[in-house]
């Protein structure tokens, strides 16, 4: 069985084995060749030393290789002492040794936002290999990670995963081929990578004589030499740790008259002639070097509670121009303030700062908690400003609450087209938590629930259940304390869809209950007739089809009455599922077919919805032993899943084709499209799911699978 299934396929050559004469849909077309990842930052020119170094890990890495995993190569040390620099170095040397590609990623163990996910950063490392661009990568971690490992065991690559924060965020990443290489760099020693023979390197500050050269090719020769003894004190005082330096020095170039002794912070009352924090110190006197337009800006930039930021939401944050935050963010970036982590999708250049320098620059007192009011309430603007754009363009037929005025309005971040919109959703997917909390911290609780309603597409298309309860139980925390009746009903529906996705049907039926007295209370039917039809879904999807056709019923009556042809279909759509499921395929027929005529004439259109009412008018075809015609339907339903990259769905109407297939007696077609449905579920975590393809795939017995 395999543990994976190319996305790919789903869009491309799917056979259907139930029709006569067979139904073969062609391939798309051939994608471009993708450039082979060289994600290695230029070594620093000012580089010194680490012979030693460099020397252990290459005889290291020159003994015979693992059978079953990749090596692993650990380097730690104090923040600022160069892990990243000899990382990069060391990953420059062999990088011949891996030729499909060197990889990048940074795990944030310090970060606002807190660490990277496994998940997140595997989504990350099949981006920069190509994945993504034709179809969407998967939302599941399981998915994700099993892609990874599948497209690393074909593959020679060097895989740098900076700033770990434990053990936990490492090992789903690494490769099961022992080919590739993960080089980690962490201030801490990571002991539970023992096991897998990983090699740990301690990195020490540079030697005296190291640490001179260091400055030297900073500031230049010519100017150590004239002040031997200034330039000796600077990295003494430094304690030899490169980012120190390196933070000194860069003000000295910007001011050649200076003499080195300027690099050093005002003398302590101690006269001590060491630092006991050295980067700390170094930060400290880059910072009282920074105009104060500089400092503003990083100390609004430090304040936001976000992994990274990029030129929009920097702006945004720090109510400067795009332009001016440009320059702003460039300036920084060359006194070595500011990191350049890496470039995200329609989001461009994301920067993010050290703790170092965050902790130095936010300040205290009440001067600090206005810039830290004003820089959130600039980048949760931002936030719901491009959220809603996304909204209009992917789930138009969903209700906006209405977005609250935070502060100035800022410059909008446009998107062309669909593909945009969720590429900046997926981009920004490891903020929603910080921002949710953010939000919910403001005194006005109408921005928690404006932000989830706004972040809706994000788990309509890529169903992460966990966070999706996470931040409607969020949002409706925040509709309860507002009282806003409007608030309250959407922020329970939301809620309840993704408890529906869970499973946990009862809960989701006591959300859609109190959103429905709610809409009763005020008089709206629309309402009424929506949360009504939301009890009958999650009735339908528990497998209680007599329970459901009442309820589905109900609003099938009441859209009716409102001429509402979109709520038509979809409550009808799931009463005449449930109606043939329990053997009325005559009354369901007609039913499905209107349904799917209404949902795919829509304006603006809800393809979605669509091709769900395909999928169920398929099943229906199959429960009538209309069986050529079943399978027909159901594979342009998974193609049509396919192009929006919809996950959950193709591996739903997947199972469909199975279902079908056992039902014409083509027990080996129903045994593949069984198979594939479940490694589709495997991958999507969903337990129930695959509980359910793993008993039909029991039943069907062993044999050998006809292969979709």
């Amino acid at each position: 069985m395999r543990n994976t299934v190319d996305s790919s396929s789903v869009a491309t050559a799917v056979q259907a084995g139930t029709i006569t004469g067979g139904v073969h849909l062609g391939p798309g077309p051939t994608p471009l060749p993708t450039p082979v990842p060289r994600q290695l930052a230029p070594v620093p020119a000012v580089f010194t030393d680490r012979e030693e170094a460099l020397q252990s890990l290459n005889a290291v890495l020159g003994r015979a290789p693992a059978d079953e995993t990749a090596p692993v190569v650990v380097i730690t040390g104090p923040d600022g002492v160069g892990k990243r620099a000899l990382a990069t170095k060391l990953g420059h040397q062999i990088a011949d040794r891996y030729p499909d590609g060197q990889l990048v990623a940074r795990l944030r163990a310090h970060s606002p936002g807190g660490p990277a996910t496994a998940a997140e950063v595997a989504r990350s490392l099949l981006r920069s290999l190509g994945l993504g661009g034709h179809a969407p990568l998967p939302w599941a971690e399981h998915e994700l990670l099993g892609l990874w490992r599948s497209e690393t065991a074909r593959r020679r690559v060097l895989v740098v995963l900076e700033d770990a924060a434990d053990p936990g965020q490492v090992l789903p990443l690494i490769p099961a081929a022992s080919g590739c290489l993960v080089v980690v760099t962490s201030r801490d020693p990571l002991p539970a990578l023992l096991a897998h023979g990983a090699v740990h390197q301690r990195l020490e500050p540079l030697a005296a004589e190291h640490g001179l050269r260091l400055l030297s090719r900073i500031v230049g020769e010519d100017r150590t030499g004239r002040d031997p003894d200034g330039a000796a004190a600077l990295v003494g005082f430094h304690g030899g740790m490169p980012l120190a330096i390196g933070l000194a020095a860069a003000d000295l170039v910007l001011q050649p008259d200076l003499p080195l002794r300027a690099g050093l912070p005002a003398p302590s009352p101690s006269g001590a002639t060491r630092s006991e924090n050295p980067v700390r110190d170094a930060v400290d006197t880059a910072l009282d070097h920074l105009s104060l337009r500089e400092a503003g800006f990083l100390q609004r930039l430090a304040l936001v509670p976000a992994p990274d930021l990029d030129l929009a939401s920097s702006a945004a944050a720090t109510g400067t121009t795009r332009d001016q935050a440009r320059v702003l963010l460039t300036e920084l970036a060359a006194r070595g303030l500011l990191d350049t982590a890496h470039r995200a999708a329609v989001r461009g250049d994301l920067y993010t700062l050290r703790p170092a320098v965050r902790s130095a620059a936010t300040g205290v007192g009440a001067p600090a908690r206005l810039a830290a009011d004003e820089a959130c309430t600039g980048y949760l603007t931002h936030l719901l400003q491009a959220a809603r754009a996304c909204a209009q363009l992917l789930t138009p037929h969903h209700r906006a609450l209405p977005r609250p005025l935070l502060g100035p309005p800022v410059e909008p971040v446009r998107f062309t087209n669909r593909h945009e919109a969720l590429a900046w959703l997926e981009a920004i997917a490891p903020a929603v938590g910080s921002a949710m909390i953010t939000a919910v911290s403001c005194d006005d609780p109408a921005v928690a629930c404006a932000l989830a309603s706004d972040l809706w597409p994000l788990f309509h298309y890529h169903r992460d259940v966990p966070m999706w309860i996470i931040v409607y139980e969020a949002g409706l925390r925040a509709a309860l304390r507002w009282g806003d009746p409007m608030a309250i009903r959407e922020m329970s529906s939301t809620l309840a869809l993704g408890l529906v996705a869970a499973g946990r049907h009862t809960e989701a039926a006591t959300h859609y209950s109190r959103a429905a007295a709610l809409a009763h209370v005020a008089g709206d039917l629309a309402g009424v007739a929506q949360y009504t039809s939301g009890i009958g879904a999650a009735l339908h999807d528990a497998g209680l089809y007599d329970q459901a056709q009442s309820f589905l019923g109900e609003a099938l009556s009441l859209y009716s009455d409102l001429d509402d042809r979109r709520g038509a279909g979809l409550a009808g759509m799931l009463l005449a599922s449930a109606a043939a499921r329990q053997g009325h395929v005559d009354f369901a027929l007609p039913i499905l077919r209107m349904a799917r005529t209404d949902l795919t004439s829509l304006q603006p259109p809800d393809p979605l919805n669509a091709a769900r009412a395909l999928a169920y008018l398929g099943e229906g075809y199959s429960l009538a032993d209309q069986h050529d015609l079943a399978a027909a339907t159901l594979v342009q339903a998974r193609r049509e899943f396919a192009d929006l990259g919809h996950r959950h769905w193709i591996a739903r109407t997947t199972e469909f084709l199975g279902q079908a297939a056992e039902r014409s007696g083509q027990s080996d077609v129903a045994l593949g499209w069984y198979t594939a449905s479940l490694n589709q579920y495997t991958g999507l975590g969903s337990g129930r799911d695959t509980a359910r393809l793993t008993t039909l795939l029991a039943h069907l017995g062993p044999g050998t699978p006809w292969q979709p």
